[in-house]
């Protein structure tokens, strides 16, 4: 049996593994622009209007819960002019996740070394650039999903009664997590959840695991509601996480295709990571000896729950901590002990590994200097000229040109989202005809000049790759053509905004 000094090392060294992978590779990293950001440039300015006393659900929204937001708020104080802050957290999630799933692989595999590298080579999946480029809601949901996972295999595999009802906990507290972030992984979790009652009922146990999980849950949600309610927007809450998420949802349904048909129709290497990570779960059934099932149930349920409604190839992330079962079962094959240096060989090749894949996939390396680097900065040094600008980003999703100037959303919905709905749209309109927002930013090929020259706006063009040009509301010296950035500096984030 490992001392608790050894067991100590793995953790440290696979929280080390993560944190290097995670420097290298986030877009949120130094190693990054900015430039090339969406999804999360909407947490972070959501985030960042949630530090500066804006009403949630009220004065900004989106269709992602408030922990998603707060998380973000934390990124904005850490780098208020950059998403460094995000790497950092990014970096202590990835630990976590990590050292989860190397408990869950010591559940099977006789030594700890077999265990770290069964958890490191799970990165490969966790990072695989087709399904996980920045980061994302679903990235802070694997850290409930995997910790609900590891609680769940322990309950199964053992016969300690007060296990199980820690494990009920503590699958109530993944849930209630989950909720205030996305609340599809929920139903995900509750899966696992099904699965430990079942467990809990054979041992007569049922009532009480249904008890702790209630406890685990409340032990987030009430203090959560309870804020909500005393601060005022816990109707607005209700009314746009659930009712309009649900009527954009539908807006969805009739505008794309199937989701299913992402898998092979956009990108076969997809439906390849989903079909070996299928496998790994399947491979479970091969060496546990109790509740065989259970893994590929679990996997079944979050395929069932994401294929339903992933519009957008990032929602497989959440399959990717089934891959520690595949290599579990490699590693109980390979004969012989591991040795240190095997755990070491492991991670090196798995942060290369990963390096090179984003490496052939991402376009926004600081090395790789574009002109959309210069184009952008010069558009962010032309804000600065504005205190915490307001901004709407007109008919198009969020980029993430107000990070460097710790923009706030210019109206309720300031960004449009798939699936927006025409009242949405509406909103931003109106905000501009009453010349709200200092800036707005609108896809070249959606450009409207006329109506923008009516209301006063002016407007910057640029003639790089960057989608989008800039109107602002009060004239001001054009920078767009003489305005430059090194590679130094992008790399330090510094001097990124200058006379």
């Amino acid at each position: 049996m490992p001392s608790d000094r050894t067991v100590l090392r793995y953790i440290l060294g696979l929280a080390v593994t993560a944190m290097v992978t995670v420097v290298l590779v986030s877009a949120d990293s130094y190693t990054h622009d900015l430039f090339d950001h969406f999804d999360s440039a909407t947490f972070y300015t959501s985030g960042k209007a949630l530090m500066n006393g804006m009403v949630p659900y009220r004065d900004f929204t989106d269709s992602k819960g408030p922990l998603l937001w707060l998380i973000y708020g934390i990124g904005y104080l850490l780098t208020p002019r950059s998403a460094v802050g995000m790497m950092w957290i990014a970096c202590a999630l990835y630990a976590a996740v990590l050292i989860y799933l190397f408990k869950i692989a010591r559940l099977w595999l006789p030594s700890d070394k077999k265990a770290a590298i069964a958890a490191i080579l799970t990165l490969m999946a966790i990072f695989f650039p087709a399904v996980r480029y920045e980061t994302r809601a679903e990235d802070f949901c694997l850290l409930p999903l995997v910790w609900a996972m590891w609680h769940t295999l322990a309950a199964l595999h053992g016969t300690n009664t007060n296990k199980l009802r820690h494990s009920a906990i503590a699958i109530g507290v993944a849930m209630a997590v989950t909720f205030l972030i996305k609340y599809n992984v929920t139903v995900m979790i509750g899966v696992m959840a099904l699965i430990v009652l079942h467990r809990a009922w054979r041992s007569r146990e049922a009532v009480n695991a249904l008890l702790m999980m209630i406890a685990g849950a409340a032990v987030v949600l009430v203090p959560a509601v309870l804020y909500m309610w005393q601060a005022g927007w816990l109707t607005d809450f209700i009314n746009e996480y659930f009712f309009v998420n649900a009527r954009v949802v539908a807006s969805q349904h009739t505008m794309m295709r199937h989701p299913i048909h992402l898998l092979w129709a956009n990108r076969w290497s997809v439906g390849l990571y989903c079909g070996l990570c299928g496998l790994s779960a399947c491979a479970a059934v091969s060496y546990m000896t109790r509740y065989r099932w259970s893994v590929p149930l679990i996997f079944a349920g979050v395929v069932a729950l994401t294929a339903s409604n992933a519009f957008w190839l990032y929602y497989y992330a959440m399959l990717a901590p089934f891959a520690v079962f595949g290599f579990v079962w490699l590693l109980r094959i390979t004969p012989g002990a591991a040795k240190r240096w095997h755990v070491a060989a492991a991670a090196l090749l798995t942060v290369v590994g990963v390096t090179a894949m984003h490496l052939w996939h991402d376009g926004s390396w600081v090395f790789r200097h574009k002109p959309e680097r210069d184009a952008f900065y010069a558009y962010a040094a032309m804000m600065s000229r504005t205190d915490r600008p307001k901004i709407i980003y007109y008919n198009t999703c969020t980029s993430a040109y107000g990070i460097p100037v710790e923009s706030l959303p210019g109206c309720k919905y300031w960004t449009s989202q798939s699936g927006a709905l025409p009242y949405m749209d509406l909103d931003q309109r109106q905000a501009i005809e009453q010349r709200r927002p200092d800036f707005v930013f609108v896809q070249k090929v959606d450009d409207e000049p006329e109506w923008f020259a009516s209301l006063g706006y002016h407007r910057y063009d640029n003639d790089t790759a960057l989608p989008m040009l800039m109107y602002a509301r009060d004239s001001v010296p054009s920078l767009v053509g003489d305005y430059h950035v090194s590679t130094l500096d992008a790399l330090l984030k510094r001097n990124l905004i200058h006379p």
